[in-house]
């Protein structure tokens, strides 16, 4: 078995124990689990060589940890604190690999970024502070990951899918709130996964990637090198 795919089996692992930890309420379990993910995440990527990688996935370290209890609002704020270090490490990243906004898909995404902020506003009060600023963070790296590359893409979509799960939760009904919480563990791990995957990928500090049916320029190139 290779190092990708033992860290692969690792990371899989890893989230079906918080997971598990979150549905049958036993945090003990997820303090063990969850704060484990990123740092295989960060050994599969080799991100000690790379500090963009590494702090974006040192700030969701400490943000996975604070959102072990998702219904302490001083603990969310603090997550959401972290992660927003997270999400504007990765726009800058997607900026820098040549993603720029694209204005129908900027529109949508702040359309759900409004919508979030309406139900937040009426459901779940205590989340509207995280909804306006952190959510915009989470639209904003959404917008530049839909002009990267596949994994930056699924990943950043997944993201904001994960997001919409957490309102969901905190503004729905309490006879939910554990399928919701698997739900949001669950692609929220996937995102990350996708999304530093995609980030992982050589810099390119000047030019636009071109595009057409076979992807962008250079994900054609190394496809030709293999």
């Amino acid at each position: 078995m290779s190092d990708r795919d033992r860290t692969a089996l690792a990371y899989v692992a890893a989230t079906a124990a918080t997971v598990v930890g979150a549905v049958t309420h036993r945090p003990g379990l997820q303090y063990v689990a969850k704060p484990a993910m990123m740092p295989i995440l960060a050994f599969r990527t080799r991100a000690t060589g790379d500090p963009t990688l590494a702090l974006g996935l040192a700030a969701a370290t400490l943000g996975d940890v604070a959102m072990i209890e998702p219904d302490d609002d001083r603990r969310v704020r603090l997550g959401a604190a972290c992660f927003a270090v997270m999400q504007s490490t990765w726009s800058r990243r997607l900026w820098r690999t040549g993603s720029r906004v694209r204005p129908v898909v900027a529109a949508t995404r702040a359309a759900g970024w409004a919508g979030g902020v309406a139900i937040a506003r009426r459901r779940a009060p205590g989340m509207l502070p995280v909804t306006a600023t952190y959510g915009g963070l989470v639209a904003t790296t959404a917008t530049l990951g839909a002009d990267g590359s596949r994994d930056a893409a699924v990943g950043s979509t997944l993201f904001l899918i994960s997001d919409a799960l957490v309102l969901a939760r905190r503004a729905g009904s309490p006879r939910y709130a554990d399928a919701l919480e698997a739900a949001v563990l669950v692609t929220y791990a996937a995102a990350q996964w996708r999304l530093v995957r995609g980030l992982s990928e050589p810099l390119r500090t000047t030019g636009r990637r071109s595009r057409g049916r076979g992807g962008t320029a250079s994900a054609r190139d190394r496809r030709r090198s293999r």
